[in-house]
C-alpha cells in the first residue's frame, strides 16, 4: 500500500545550500522528522564535515538545521526536498522516479534559487541526468551550474548510509561544500 508522506519540504528562496533526496522512507514518515530513522547517519556526517558546528541530535535535527541557521557553519540557510515527495518507501530500489518528478524538483530549483543543490541519491542523479534538462551530465562531487539559466551550483554526493562508500568520500564531497560558502 502506497502512503503519502507526512515529511513537508524546508524551503525558502535563497538558501545556501538545497539538499535533494529521493523520498521518504518508514521510519521518518512515521517520526515526521527526515532523516530521523535508526540508520540515518545524515546529520552526523553533516557534523563531521564542519557543515553544521556540532552533531545534532537526529530525532528533531531537521527543525534545527534546515528550520533555522543557528547550529549551521556561517549560519547558512539549508533546505531539503524529495525528488519523488509522495510515496513513503525504505526500499530505495522499489522507488520508479518519472519525468515528470524530474521537471517538478528542477522547476523548485529555479523559483527557489539556492546558491548551492546538494543531491544525495544516485537514484537523483541518474533520474536528472535522463531527463536531458541538465546542460551536462551530473557526477559525483562539484559540477557547477547545470540548469541553463540557473546559477545553482550542483553537487553530488553519496547517500548517507546503506552502501558500501567509506565516509570520507562523503564527508568530503560535503566539506567542498561547505568551503564554498
Amino acid at each position: 500500500m502506497t502512503r503519502r508522506s507526512h515529511l513537508r519540504p524546508f524551503l525558502r528562496t535563497e538558501l545556501d545550500i538545497l539538499f535533494v533526496a529521493l523520498n521518504a522512507p518508514v521510519q521518518s514518515h512515521d517520526n515526521r522528522h527526515w532523516f530521523s530513522g535508526d540508520q540515518s547517519r545524515f546529520f552526523c556526517l553533516l557534523g563531521r564535515s564542519g557543515l553544521t558546528i556540532d552533531e545534532v541530535p537526529r530525532q528533531t535535527a531537521d527543525e534545527i538545521v534546515f528550520g533555522s541557521v543557528e547550529r549551521n557553519y556561517k549560519r547558512a540557510s539549508f533546505g531539503v526536498v524529495d525528488l519523488v515527495p509522495d510515496l513513503v518507501e525504505t526500499k530505495s530500489s522499489e522507488v520508479r522516479p518519472t519525468l515528470d518528478h524530474a521537471k517538478t524538483l528542477l522547476n523548485v530549483i529555479r523559483g527557489h534559487t539556492p546558491r548551492f543543490v546538494c543531491v544525495i541519491h544516485a537514484k537523483v542523479r541518474y533520474a536528472l541526468n535522463k531527463s536531458g534538462l541538465l546542460v551536462k551530465t551530473m557526477v559525483h562531487g562539484a559540477n557547477g551550474p547545470l540548469l541553463k539559466g540557473c546559477r545553482a551550483e550542483f553537487f553530488m554526493n553519496y547517500f548517507p548510509n546503506g552502501n558500501n562508500k567509506p565516509d570520507a568520500l562523503k564527508i568530503e564531497v560535503f566539506k567542498q561544500l561547505r568551503d564554498r560558502l
